[in-house]
């Protein structure tokens, strides 16, 4: 009988102590997921660990690490439905708890599959390839230098250059190299693990040069992604798309002993809240005239030297705008001054004079800035960390009353 291993269960910014790696989980720890988990060494040849701002399951050789967040299942959910633009999780949760969500990609996987096996029902996108060949007869357009040289050879065919229909462009090879990473998932469900296999297989090239083709890593492949514009030939790509674009940036594959790969699933709340917000906001205050600009590059230099990119930049129809920044975290008296400090530079670049640092918990309060006219407000999406997802929803609804009402010129509260 297989041994079970440990499994180490904590919430953000959470410690445990007493945890025993082999030196191999360690080292993998230590450098594929230093940015999600600290280690201490501490007494008795174990190791202290204290979890930062990601929620998700670390698989090493010999131990599991799963990261709760503090927030309820409906909160999480629903910042990834608006962070991600994924409208199907909106009617039909597929998982019913937060060890599931976070434990295992699966059900992310399973709305993928879904997705492409969509796209082949419906038709794959084609386009044309190159091709240059000695052919028997004229094909395309004729390369006579290439063709004399061949005769002057006594080898009497034509070199033509001509186009073929294939299947194999950008959007397909991206589709395909996110199956690619997918296939060797252990998965509950052994449907998936099919039906990755036989999508493979549509989307394989003929010309069996797939490898060479797909960019090899998952910083490449977002940067492939996201270069990739969307147009009407290809936007019922994008639901697909979206749920790549997740699993590469929340997946990652650590290499034990023996080869044997361990896949791990974590999510940078700071990223998701931050999304989040940015998204949601910008739907909800359009139809009232203002339009939201996400991570816009500013410059507080006169000469360009100082760059500088807040979250968001909220503007209406005559020009007049509110700069805000998201901060996933409790607000406090100790974190006060630095967040001011970073908004006041915000606000000076864009010649704001009202600035939102929006907290995820925490009290709130407004300050008038000395000898100008700016004011900074903060405040917060919850009271407590914990709130239920009602009072979010209740909280965030009464933020956005206050972005309108500051816009129409109104005091706020």
């Amino acid at each position: 009988m297989v041994n079970e291993k440990p499994l180490y269960k904590m919430k953000e910014y959470g410690t445990i102590n007493g945890v025993r790696l082999s030196v191999k989980s360690a080292e993998i720890l230590q450098r594929e997921f230093g940015h999600v988990l600290s280690l201490r060494a501490i007494p008795g040849n174990a190791w202290e660990i204290t979890a930062f701002s990601y929620v998700g399951r670390i698989e090493l050789p010999d131990a599991v690490f799963l990261i709760l967040p503090k927030l309820p299942i409906e909160t999480v959910w629903d910042w990834l439905v608006w962070a991600y633009d994924i409208s199907s999780l909106r009617f039909y949760p597929p998982v019913t708890t937060l060890a599931e969500m976070v434990g295992d990609p699966e059900w992310l996987v399973k709305f993928f599959v879904k997705e492409c096996r969509s796209l082949c029902r419906t038709g794959l996108r084609t386009g044309y390839q190159a091709h240059t060949e000695a052919l028997e007869e004229v094909r395309g357009q004729l390369q006579t230098t290439a063709t004399l040289r061949r005769w002057m050879k006594q080898e009497y065919r034509f070199v033509c250059e001509y186009d073929e229909p294939t299947h194999w462009v950008r959007e397909n090879r991206l589709l395909y190299a996110g199956l690619r990473d997918m296939v060797s998932g252990r998965y509950k469900d052994a449907r998936v693990g099919r039906d990755i296999r036989n999508l493979l297989a549509l989307f394989e090239p003929q010309e069996g040069k797939a490898a060479a083709a797909l960019p090899v890593s998952v910083r490449d492949k977002l940067a492939e992604l996201a270069r990739l514009p969307l147009t009407r030939l290809n936007r019922h790509y994008a639901r697909a798309f979206t749920w790549l674009r997740l699993y590469w940036r929340a997946t990652s594959v650590s290499i034990g002993e023996g080869g044997v790969p361990y896949e791990s699933f974590v999510l940078d709340m700071n990223e998701l809240f931050e999304s989040y917000i940015a998204r949601r906001l910008t739907e909800e205050l359009r139809p009232h005239g203002i339009a939201g600009h996400a991570q816009t590059r500013h410059w507080l230099g006169e000469t360009g030297g100082i760059r500088i990119v807040p979250d968001l930049i909220l503007k209406d129809r005559s020009g007049r705008e509110v700069v805000l920044d998201t901060k996933y975290k409790l607000r406090t008296a100790q974190s006060e001054n630095p967040d001011v400090f970073q908004m006041l530079a915000y606000m000076t670049a864009r010649r704001a004079s009202a600035g939102i640092l929006l907290y995820a918990a925490g009290p709130e309060r407004a300050d008038k800035i000395k000898h100008t006219d700016k004011t900074i407000y903060r405040w917060s999406l919850q009271s407590e960390v914990s709130d239920s997802y009602e009072a979010h929803e209740k909280k965030l609804t009464c933020i956005i009353s206050r972005i309108i009402h500051q816009f129409q010129k109104e005091q706020l509260s």
